[in-house]
């Protein structure tokens, strides 16, 4: 299996997998198209706060990741965000997701945090998080959409 940078020729693909997870119940929020585009965009240009990465299993694109990066008063340093992580059914259980979580922790050395959400009804994504070491967070967020 093999972890790189979504490449340009990906992109239908890419969109197609992500319409499936954003229209999911893995999510609260269900962007338009249109947002999921413009983020797949920014994903593939070289951007210091968002970076796409694509599952390669056998030469076949098993899944996509997105990361971004802020800064944690909390921890004093860097947190890297885990925004996405979507594997296709037939490449699910065979330790892709867990790969991604050890690569986005050994390609941000110095990081203070690595960060995401989960839906707690997704006990399976639950179980992988927690093994992994992340730990819940019990912050209630809140948001105003621009």
């Amino acid at each position: 299996m093999l972890i790189r940078k979504l490449k340009q020729s990906e992109k239908a693909e890419v969109l197609s997998m992500m319409e499936v997870f954003y229209a999911s119940d893995a999510l609260l929020i269900h962007p338009e198209t249109a947002v999921l585009e413009k983020m797949l965009d920014d994903a593939l240009q070289d951007t210091p706060l968002l970076t796409g990465y694509g599952f390669e299993v056998d030469g076949i694109l098993a899944g996509y990741g997105m990361v971004t990066r802020s800064y944690s008063t909390e921890r004093g340093g860097i947190c890297v965000w885990i925004e996405d992580i979507y594997i296709k059914p037939a490449y699910r259980g065979q330790g892709i997701g867990s790969a991604f979580l050890r690569f986005v922790e050994e390609t941000n050395p110095g990081a203070a945090r690595l960060r995401l959400e989960a839906e707690p009804e997704n006990e399976h994504a639950m179980h992988v998080y927690q093994k992994a070491g992340f730990a819940v967070l019990a912050y209630t967020q809140l948001v105003k959409e621009l």
